[in-house]
């Protein structure tokens, strides 16, 4: 043992102020093994989940939601393959804080998981590995004191899906048409901007499922369109999107990223500001007749007319 003045008090990074913390093991005996740690030990049970995006397992308070250890059923695996599990968890504020706290990583040349678990997908975690193939996850809510992003159900996908990859799309956007008119009913609208700025794609196999258009303006970049194919909604295809192109705008000249959406589409709000947006401004009268809209459209039971814009910044990835 070193004594303490010989360790000396190590300050804690002034970039990472995380809210709670969780680390997560795999069990090969899940029964036995929570049993042990809840009868045995006496660790007070603070969560446990089942079937949530494929896994079940049982969260440890230490001694409370503060600190927390995961014990997650093992799943049939090949052999050699890392312990997906074997995690340290960090529960920051929000996406932002995320941003922060990742970039010392991104500053020296490490880069996210590009396909994480299906859970931190569908969250907007980031996750990153540690020479050892350790996963560290940064996730943007504060697990006991704030409510799940996306509930234990919501986002999982069927076993034995091909893994979803996203990418720049170079090639005719007529091919994507039927994606953008998910998210656009003005077809006079939809053809005055599907030609511009870049496109980002999210395929599952060969299938485009998903797609985000990003525009350059004068004071910032434009996320103008973005849709997800209907069956795959809620499986975090979105996030994954937003976070490719956060990512792509992350080192260019723009500073902000801004994004519109109707004011009755309470679900496209929820979404946006999940992703680190935040309301800016409100059109008045956009999606109206004259705008080329259609009469009337409601959502949700809500009437469309009103444009909202929401933003969030921009760091290079070299920022503290």
């Amino acid at each position: 043992m070193y004594p303490a003045a010989a360790i000396g008090v190590w300050p804690w990074p002034a970039h990472l102020h995380p809210g709670a913390l969780r680390w997560a093991r795999s069990s090969a005996n899940y029964d036995a093994t929570v049993a042990f740690y809840r009868e045995a030990v006496g660790l007070p049970v603070v969560g446990e989940f089942t079937a949530s995006f494929g896994e079940d397992g049982t969260i440890f308070g230490l001694p409370d939601t503060g600190i927390q250890m995961e014990i997650v059923r093992v799943r049939l695996a090949g052999e050699g393959q890392p312990d997906r599990f074997d995690q340290l968890v960090l529960y920051l504020n929000d996406a932002e804080a995320v941003m922060t706290a990742t970039a010392p990583l991104r500053r020296r040349g490490f880069t996210p998981d590009l396909a994480p678990h299906g859970y931190w997908s569908a969250n907007g975690a980031v996750v990153f590995r540690d020479p050892d193939g350790r996963g560290v996850v940064f996730a943007p809510w504060v697990y006991g004191r704030d409510t799940e992003p996306a509930s234990e159900g919501e986002g999982s996908t069927d076993v034995g899906d091909p893994p979803v990859h996203v990418h720049w799309h170079d090639g005719d956007r007529s091919v994507l048409r039927s994606l953008f008119e998910e998210a656009e009913d003005s077809r006079a609208q939809l053809d005055s901007y599907i030609d511009k700025g870049r496109v980002l794609v999210a395929r599952r196999g060969s299938d485009a499922v998903g797609h985000l258009q990003l525009v350059p303006t004068d004071e910032a970049v434009e996320l103008k369109n973005m849709a997800v194919v209907a069956h795959l909604r809620g499986r975090g295809i979105g996030r994954l999107l937003v976070k490719a192109a956060v990512d792509a705008c992350a080192g260019s000249s723009a500073p902000r990223m801004v994004v519109a959406t109707a004011a009755a589409d309470t679900g496209n709000l929820r979404f946006y500001q999940r992703c680190g947006f935040r309301l800016t401004s409100i059109e008045r009268d956009a999606f109206t007749r004259t705008t080329g809209y259609p009469d009337p459209v409601v959502i949700d039971g809500i009437p469309l007319l009103d444009r909202v814009w929401l933003g969030r910044e921009l760091r290079s990835p070299v920022d503290p």
